[in-house]
């Protein structure tokens, strides 16, 4: 038995828990994510309930209430790794409504992960001498 307790329902399961990622881009256009562990029966409930088949050749519906989301489009994209299965990744393109509903559901007792641009952000390699291809490499003569 998994010694972590599902996320969602607080429960330990025999069965090896998911990883759920849940992300979406708030009101200032900044990409905000929560992780959790789902039991099978949470997973099912929370993101496979969410999991519909999309016609290409029809205009965007929410997954969750189905009403149409050409003009009221806000994403909630989600990548889960089952075990014994892989990785699942999911991009519903829920309402206003349904989004808000479905990210505090996503926020329930997860871990709220770093922002990803905030770790690759810094200071790069720095050269000014581009004309040498050695240095280019950072490769420089012993002084």
């Amino acid at each position: 038995m998994p010694l972590a307790p599902c996320s969602y329902c607080r429960q330990r399961s025999d069965a090896k828990l998911s990883q759920v990622t849940w992300a979406w881009l708030n009101a200032a256009r900044e990409r905000v994510a929560w992780r959790q562990k789902l039991c099978v029966a949470c997973f099912v409930q929370n993101v496979l309930g969410l999991d519909k088949e999309v016609d290409l050749t029809a205009p965007l519906s929410c997954p969750a209430c189905g009403i149409g989301t050409e003009h009221d489009y806000d994403a909630v994209y989600i990548t889960s790794f089952i075990p014994g299965q892989g990785k699942m990744r999911l991009e519903l393109p829920t309402c206003g409504a349904c989004a808000a509903i479905i990210r505090g559901r996503a926020m329930e007792n997860a871990e709220r992960l770093e922002d990803r641009l905030a770790l690759v952000e810094g200071p790069g390699p720095s050269n000014t001498d581009t004309s040498d291809p050695w240095a280019a490499l950072g490769i420089r003569p012993r002084d």
